[in-house]
């Protein structure tokens, strides 16, 4: 399946037990997309408070912020769960950590599950590097330089200098959105954790012009960037990527570094590191095709506004109006049957607590399956939401269109055509998903890409490839050099949707 849209938080290459939080757990979430607006909009009146805000006047007040961060970005964007790899990672950000500016807070490293390449850090020491990220990662020296460019982020509190601007965030970001937003610094912070990590690099003993060749491969893959959209948030601040690579080549040659022993003791040790990591999208929590998402292993497939930016996190799948004035998600509530009793629980819970009200409620069918509609209203500027929940296959979801209650109008036709697409995936959907994992193959003396694709069943475009081995297309490859390839099979659901209770009672 050619998958041409973006998705922000694709599963690991490795199971673990709770790895489907979409399908198993995230009805346990606190608040759901929609009331979280509520509340965000709410204070006053008759919404609910605002917390507090949190001054990052100290050290002590980056790591709770940081922690609280830390937290919602495991729920909402999931963690890879490869205990190896992540000790890899941490081990070359501790071996920079001495050299940083002293801070009361413990540093803690992360592989953040994306596809796209990204690295960023939250307040109170908190760092991330994506799978993305690793996988164009072409030596140790070159992730070290990107560590320590993030480790310089939050050794210097460049994210207090950012306060003023958080207080300004949109109410309507959510999630990930906030994070990206609490992650985004000045060009002149971005530049100077350029310097920062690569003078943390040097003095742990790796090489500092890693990092310009990592940036303009970096550029290269913004380019190429696999049909996808890159995470809104995270780079959108940075300076330009070609001036970064110049500026780091310049500086690197006036850095004085004494050689060390990598962690990873050779060059092959460091690719065998990256050996199975998933490449692009990984179909276990759905991915986009043009505006229509498809999940398999649930079964299940909506399609939401043309030209409105699709999200998916561990928590919710929708899609954003370009403008930021809406939004329409789907989220599952858990397991049952009962749609109404489903309204009734969030009227009693979530609602209440917003202060909202029910303006309107009505029972429905969409297709074959039973729903309940509530028009609902909270908050001092009045949000309003038109929330449909939906019984599917032993399940009940909910798809909420949010938006100021005076815009809710506009957008009520779009949020009613989401919930009418809702459907089961067709057998040829089925049947597309692929999943493509990192593999690393020798050539032939005298191989070019092209040849060295087809003998080895490489799945991804020679651009991309080229760009992943910091080569070009047409390079002329050595006997026994390593490349980096990606090979794609069949996906196989985790739990079959035939496995399950199909439960279709039918109109209401």
């Amino acid at each position: 399946m050619k998958q041409k849209s973006m998705m922000f938080n694709p599963r690991s290459g490795r199971p673990s037990p709770n790895r489907l939080r979409f399908r198993q757990g995230a009805w346990k979430t606190a608040l759901g997309i929609g009331l979280l607006i509520l509340c965000a909009c709410g204070g006053g009146g008759g919404g609910a408070k605002r917390p507090k805000q949190v001054l990052l006047d100290t050290d002590f007040a980056d790591a709770k912020l940081g922690a609280e961060a830390a937290e919602g970005m495991a729920d909402q964007m999931g963690l890879i769960d490869d205990p190896e790899l992540l000790a890899y990672v941490s081990a070359i950000g501790n071996r920079m950590v001495p050299f940083a500016p002293k801070r009361p807070f413990e540093y803690t490293f992360h592989i953040v599950d994306q596809a796209e390449p990204n690295a960023f850090a939250l307040p109170g020491g908190y760092i991330y590097v994506s799978r993305g990220l690793l996988a164009l990662t072409n030596s140790e020296d070159e992730l070290a330089g990107v560590i320590g460019h993030e480790i310089t982020h939050a050794a210097e509190r460049h994210t207090a200098g950012r306060q003023e601007f958080g207080r300004r965030l949109n109410p309507l970001s959510i999630g990930y959105m906030r994070a990206g937003q609490l992650a985004a610094y000045s060009r002149d912070q971005e530049r100077d954790a350029d310097r920062g990590g690569q003078i943390l690099a040097a003095r742990a003993g790796w090489n500092p012009m890693a990092m310009a060749q990592f940036l303009q491969d970096m550029n290269a893959m913004e380019r190429n960037m696999m049909g996808m959209s890159r995470l809104p948030g995270f780079f959108d601040s940075h300076p330009p990527t070609p001036e970064r690579a110049a500026t780091a080549a310049n500086r690197a040659q006036t850095i004085q570094w004494i050689p060390r022993a990598g962690i990873a003791p050779t060059h092959a040790a460091f690719l065998a590191k990256l050996e199975g990591i998933v490449i692009g999208h990984d179909p276990q929590e759905g991915i986009f095709e043009g505006e229509r998402f498809l999940h398999r292993d649930m079964d299940f497939s909506p399609r939401f506004p043309d030209g409105w930016r699709p999200v998916n996190t561990r928590d919710a799948v929708g899609a954003m109006e370009p403008s930021g004035r809406a939004f329409v998600a789907l989220r599952m509530v858990g397991p049952g049957d009962d749609p109404q009793a489903a309204a009734r629980q969030f009227i009693e819970g979530e609602l209440r607590q917003t202060r909202g009200k029910v303006r309107r409620e009505q029972p429905m069918v969409v297709g074959d399956y039973p729903a309940y509609r509530l028009e609902v209203e909270a908050g001092a500027v009045k949000s309003g939401a038109m929330i449909t929940f939906l019984a599917y296959n032993g399940f009940v979801y909910r798809i909420d269109l949010v938006s100021r209650a005076a815009d809710l109008r506009k957008f009520e036709g779009r949020g009613r055509a989401v919930v009418r697409s809702f459907r089961p995936l067709t057998r040829e959907e089925k049947d597309a998903f692929e999943i493509t994992r990192l593999h690393v193959v020798q050539a032939d003396a005298g191989e070019n890409l092209q040849g060295l694709s087809t003998r080895t069943d490489n799945a991804l475009p020679l651009g991309t490839t080229a760009v992943l081995n910091d080569l070009f297309i047409n390079s002329e490859l050595d006997a026994g050099q390593l490349v980096k390839i990606g090979r794609s099979r069949p996906y196989k659901p985790v739990s079959p949707p035939e496995q399950r209770v199909d439960r279709n009672p039918g109109p209401i």
